[in-house]
């Protein structure tokens, strides 16, 4: 089997549905697997994908919601795939995708991970490339030194907004979205598993970054191309709540990984460079005002 699809569906029946069939009318270049880990659902009993799709899935029914990255080790036990991809229920291919991200890794064994263009469905590219946290980086911004150099040096450099999300790259870390990597690195990592501490968000950063740390690569290959669905209509209210979690399980991982003092350091180029470019954006003075408070140790609104 060359592939393992991991997909975590929790009261996401349609567009779970939607995931699937994508993958099984698209893909034609790899022999796969569809593994789907029901997360506690109750919109729906979960033995609705079995008798919609048969016998061309594996459902595990998780008797409790554990999140993101623990429901997804928990689909890697049942996996038998050389690779293992990560697919959100929100997702689904426009085209091959399984094979031309397969084939990425498979040319270049200094690889670890590849994802694919995200797109929304009015064809909007989603800027999942991205750098890092890092101190220089963010002085670079802070300081305006971007302008001296050409938009796409910069856009390489900088990654994320400033990347034009047209060409291949070979970012710092990607979002968990389409996750695509070889299962033989769980091996090198502790526990035997991809690190699963948080429930949700920021999962995806700790994990390019533990791989990473193993000396691997991570391919972006804008010619594998995935609807993401990622509401850009999500109530106010709920943005700020992801925001906030966002921001404390990145809190953790920057202390865990980068120590307090680089931490703080950190926070304050951000909240410099947050403030000096706000304008009268409204969300941006909110997320400066949250780095403030990481920054003071205090607890984020």
């Amino acid at each position: 089997m060359d592939v393992s699809v991991i997909i975590i569906n929790y009261n996401t029946f349609k567009l779970t549905c939607e995931a699937i069939a994508s993958i099984q009318a698209y893909t034609k270049g790899v022999s796969y697997e569809i593994v789907l880990v029901d997360n506690a659902s109750t919109e729906c009993d979960p033995i609705s994908f079995t008798e919609r799709f048969g016998e061309s899935i594996k459902l595990i029914c998780n008797p409790v919601n554990s999140g993101f990255a623990k429901g997804n080790n928990l689909g890697i036990e049942y996996a038998v795939g050389d690779t293992i991809l990560l697919f959100n229920s929100d997702a689904a291919c426009l085209n091959d995708a399984l094979t031309l991200t397969y084939k990425a890794l498979q040319a270049n064994a200094k690889l670890g991970i590849t994802t694919a263009r995200l797109e929304y469905p009015n064809g909007q590219l989603q800027y999942q490339c991205g750098r890092f946290p890092s101190l220089r980086l963010q002085l670079l911004e802070l300081l305006r030194l971007q302008k001296l150099m050409g938009q796409e040096q910069t856009g390489r450099i900088l990654q994320g907004g400033f990347f034009d999300h047209l060409s291949e790259l070979e970012p710092d870390w990607v979002w968990g979205t389409y996750f695509h990597f070889r299962r033989s690195i769980l091996t090198e990592l502790p526990g035997g598993h991809l690190p699963d501490e948080f429930f949700m968000y920021a999962e995806d950063l700790e994990w390019s970054y533990a791989i990473r740390k193993l000396g691997y690569a991570i391919r972006y290959v804008p010619a594998a191309r995935v609807l993401h669905h990622f509401s850009q209509s999500t109530k106010q209210e709920k943005k700020l709540n992801q925001q906030r979690m966002i921001l404390q399980n990145e809190d953790t991982f920057l202390r865990r990984e980068y120590g307090e003092l680089h931490t703080k350091a950190y926070y304050l180029a951000r909240w410099l460079t947050l403030r000096s470019t706000r304008g009268e954006n409204g969300v941006q003075l909110h997320l400066a005002n949250q780095y403030a408070r990481l920054l003071r140790g205090k607890e984020l609104l």
